[in-house]
C-alpha cells in the first residue's frame, strides 16, 4: 500500500464514529477468546443491571437513556442510538457460564453501504463478514472472510490470509470514493517484525498480524463508502 498525505478524515472519523483508542489487553477475561465480556442481572425476564469486564474485574455500567437491553431466548439484544444510526448487537453466552460476548451487530438508518449483520468471530465452514473493533480481537475462520472497518481506532486483524481470498472492506459512511481516495489519508505503511502496520495519523491505525511482504496488495481491499 502506498503512503499519502494526512487530511481531515482522521478527525472526522473520530468525531463521527466515537472510536475507542484504549488497549483491550486487560479488558478480556480468561476464556473469552480476547472478546469484550459482559454479565447481566436478569429479573422477571428483564435486564436490570449490566456489568462490563474492565481492568481485570466486572464493573457495573451506567445505562444511558438511548440504549436498551432485551432478553431474547439465550441471548441479550442491545440497541443503541448512535450518530451514525441505530446499532443492534446480539450478545451470546457460548460457554453457558453467565459471561456474554458480542456475537454480531447491524446498523440501520445510517450511511453505511452494507446493511447486513457483521459477526465478531468467524466460522471454519463459511465465508464470514466480520466487524473490526478497537476493543475486540478480530479473527475469521478458514473461509474467504471480509473484515469491515467502520470505527476510527487502533485496530487489529489476527488472521488475514491473502491465500484464502480474505478482504479488507472500508465502509465508514463518510464518503470514501475509491482506493486512491483512501490511500491519500495513509500517513505511513510498513512491515514491523511479523506484522504489517498502516497508520492514518496518530489516532487511527490498522495492524495485520502475521502478514509479511508479498502477502497483501490493493487487490485485497474494497472501498464502499
Amino acid at each position: 500500500m502506498s503512503k499519502g498525505a494526512d487530511d481531515d478524515l482522521n478527525h472526522d472519523l473520530l468525531d463521527d464514529k466515537g472510536g475507542l483508542n484504549n488497549s483491550s489487553g486487560d479488558d478480556n477475561p480468561t476464556g473469552s477468546g480476547n472478546h469484550k465480556s459482559f454479565k447481566f442481572t436478569i429479573e422477571n425476564g428483564q435486564v436490570t443491571a449490566v456489568f462490563e469486564f474492565k481492568d481485570g474485574v466486572f464493573e457495573q455500567k451506567n445505562l444511558d437513556g438511548d440504549e436498551t437491553y432485551t432478553v431474547s431466548g439465550n441471548n441479550i439484544i442491545h440497541t443503541e442510538q448512535k450518530p451514525f444510526g441505530t446499532e443492534t448487537t446480539i450478545l451470546s453466552d457460548p460457554e453457558g457460564d453467565g459471561i456474554y460476548t458480542r456475537f454480531s451487530e447491524s446498523v440501520s438508518g445510517g450511511n453505511f453501504k452494507y446493511n447486513g449483520s457483521l459477526v465478531y468471530r468467524g466460522f471454519d465452514s463459511s465465508d464470514d463478514n466480520l466487524v473490526v473493533r478497537g476493543d475486540e480481537s478480530s479473527h475469521g475462520g478458514s473461509g474467504s472472510d471480509s473484515f469491515y472497518f467502520r470505527e476510527a481506532s487502533h485496530l487489529e486483524i489476527e488472521d488475514f490470509h491473502h491465500a484464502e481470498h480474505d478482504k479488507i472492506v472500508f465502509d465508514t459512511g463518510l464518503g470514501l470514493q475509491s482506493k486512491e481516495h483512501l490511500a491519500s489519508f495513509i500517513t505511513d505503511a510498513h512491515f514491523l517484525g511479523d506484522d504489517f502496520l498502516i497508520n492514518f495519523g496518530p489516532d487511527v491505525s490498522i495492524k495485520l498480524i502475521g502478514v509479511h511482504d508479498g502477502q497483501i496488495s490493493w487487490d485485497d481491499v474494497a472501498v464502499l463508502s
